[in-house]
């Protein structure tokens, strides 16, 4: 099989199954591993079906070739590569009334960037923004996590992270931090119609430079004994209160 420049193979059933519904016009071909037609599997081969897509039988050694480091649960995708968007796409989303971006400072971990763009997705985040060094991008282990949420929501890599934040506090976007160290609880914050959460890595927060352009730094209580949150868990926390406020 010849893979071109701009396709990839993806694996696992959510993220495939969201691929075939929100752009199943890059799709090439569903590849079905034969031993394992289930009644989800045949469910979506028959969506695949009615979008024109081509489905395959594979053997097992089809997949240990193609998906050798994935979890496929018996499908695989060809598809055309999922873009990261630049700077110009925050630019034009600055020009909405409203908004919430998810703004992730320097986190490495792909299970957490992933689970983060699933909740982003969940939570109906305009986009979620990164910086072009030093953080995890959108990997094949990012999209799997994710399950499906990489390919509903925007992932937008900036080259400087904190001359991004004044360019969206510029547009009227109030930029708010998660950190352990904050005096305010996030119970108590009142959100503006155009918000972006800041999330900073798991072992060391928000860097320094990132908290100085925070408009405002909130923590979430802990009463117990763990002295920090998953930033996922953190990043899912703040953004449903954000909708619960809306």
């Amino acid at each position: 099989m010849r893979i071109k420049h701009h396709q990839e193979i993806i694996c696992g059933i959510n993220l495939i199954e969201t691929v075939l519904t929100a752009r199943h016009d890059s799709v090439e071909t569903l590849y079905i591993l034969d031993s394992k037609l289930n009644s989800r599997i045949k469910r979506i081969s028959s969506k695949a079906k009615l979008k024109g897509v081509n489905i395959s039988l594979e053997t097992k050694n089809f997949f240990d070739l193609y998906c050798k480091d994935s979890n496929h649960q018996g499908l695989a995708l060809l598809c055309d590569k999922r873009k990261e968007e630049d700077e110009s796409l925050l630019g034009e989303l600055l020009k909405k009334e409203s908004l919430l971006f998810l703004v992730l400072d320097h986190i490495t971990d792909p299970h957490n960037v992933g689970a983060c763009l699933r909740n982003a997705a969940a939570a109906n985040v305009d986009a979620v923004i990164v910086p072009k060094n030093r953080s995890c991008h959108l990997n094949s282990t990012v999209r799997k996590i994710s399950s499906g949420g990489s390919e509903l929501v925007p992932f937008i890599v900036v080259t400087n992270l904190v001359r991004s934040l004044k360019k969206m506090q510029s547009s009227g976007v109030q930029i708010i931090g998660a950190e352990k160290t904050a005096k305010e609880s996030y119970t108590n914050l009142n959100f503006d119609k155009k918000s972006a959460l800041v999330i900073g890595s798991e072992d060391k927060g928000l860097r320094t430079l990132t908290t100085e352009n925070c408009d405002k730094l909130v923590k979430i209580d802990m009463p117990g004994q763990m002295e920090s949150l998953n930033a996922s868990v953190a990043s899912g926390i703040l953004l449903f209160e954000f909708i619960r406020k809306s």
